[in-house]
């Protein structure tokens, strides 16, 4: 049985290898930030290490809440319990080409690109294309197959 906090980190790192990024998005760090989710901020850093996207290095970024989100990151996942902030996030991250990934039933209809979602006992996950096309991302088709 995998841990949650691995299952996340490996689709977060598939994630930033299935997502067509903008032009503007393909140099300097790939930054992964991770809010309210230490575990997951640990195995992600664990996983990355020496890992490219592109020629990208990757840069594991950690922030306890939603508030204290800044800068430009191609990719953030919110914990379960900082969701309800989601709006906030959404907001501060319009118009920058940011994947925004939750874990908690209903985020894609609040503005997450990606939810995960338990679906027949099992760890699954929900892609809305209309929010990636929002923030000028396209999810490959491997990732639209692999989505519920």
């Amino acid at each position: 049985m995998v841990s949650m906090p691995k299952y996340i980190s490996n689709c977060l790192f598939n994630f930033s290898r299935n997502i067509n990024w903008p032009e503007g998005n393909r140099s300097g760090d790939f930054v992964i930030t991770i809010v309210g989710n230490k575990e997951v901020f640990a195995e992600m850093t664990r996983l990355t290490q020496n890992m490219k996207v592109g020629k990208q290095a990757i840069q594991i970024k950690y922030c306890n809440t939603v508030g204290e989100v800044s800068g430009y990151q191609q990719m953030v996942f919110v914990a379960a319990w900082q969701s309800s902030k989601l709006k906030q996030l959404v907001e501060k991250t319009a118009g920058m080409s940011t994947l925004v990934v939750t874990e908690t039933e209903g985020m894609t209809s609040r503005g997450a690109m990606i939810n995960f979602v338990a679906a027949d006992g099992v760890m699954r996950f929900e892609l809305s294309r209309e929010n990636l096309q929002k923030s000028n991302l396209l999810a490959s088709t491997v990732l639209e197959k692999m989505a519920l």
